[in-house]
């Protein structure tokens, strides 16, 4: 027979310890929560959970073929975008790249490479029918200096500019020389 222990009239103890199938259902309600989670996970994105996927490197100011180099030994492709003149980075050297920097991408990824072209070329200025210390002027605004100045006859006045070599419109580097045809004056017909 069992004891019992008597108190005031429908009075009884609250169990402190949970039932053991209010334990049973809440560890079933965790497990279903954990592989519902980690389907979900698998069906939005598959290669973040099995993937190796790598975050693509900086190449930007490296060299063409190291650039190549890096991107490959990744697992990534490499696309030639061509070259694109820039006067800051050296010819040869990646100025741009898409997908850019850091972007998380599975391998085989294709990535465009552009490298520079070095400075753009400075079109030849026109400065014919100007005074030479005028066109001197305008050919170190538009970053060319003036090579040889030649003179020749002509009836017009001295000193004026008659032609450049190479002539208007045409690129030269930076810095480059354009010589100059000079008009001496006073003196015959052309």
């Amino acid at each position: 027979m069992r004891a019992r222990r008597h108190t005031a009239a429908g009075f009884t103890f609250p169990s402190v310890l949970p039932s053991n199938r209010l334990v049973r259902d809440g560890a079933l309600v965790l497990l279903t929560f954990a592989v519902g989670y980690a389907i979900s996970a698998l069906w939005i994105s598959p290669s973040s959970v099995l993937g190796s996927n790598h975050p693509i490197p900086r190449v930007l100011g490296l060299a063409d073929a190291e650039a190549r180099k890096k991107l490959t030994d990744l697992g990534f492709r490499v696309r030639p975008g061509g070259e694109r003149p820039n006067p800051v980075v050296t010819r040869g050297a990646v100025v741009w790249q898409d997908p850019p920097p850091g972007m998380v991408m599975p391998p085989n990824t294709t990535v465009e490479i552009v490298v520079s072209a070095g400075p753009a070329p400075v079109t030849v200025p026109d400065v014919v029918g100007l005074a030479l210390p005028s066109a001197e002027k305008i050919f170190t605004a538009a970053g060319v200096t003036v090579g040889t100045v030649d003179t020749v006859q002509t009836s017009g006045e001295p000193g004026i500019v008659i032609a450049t070599r190479p002539g208007a419109g045409n690129g030269r580097p930076r810095g480059a020389a354009v010589d100059l045809v000079v008009g001496s004056g006073g003196g015959g017909e052309l």
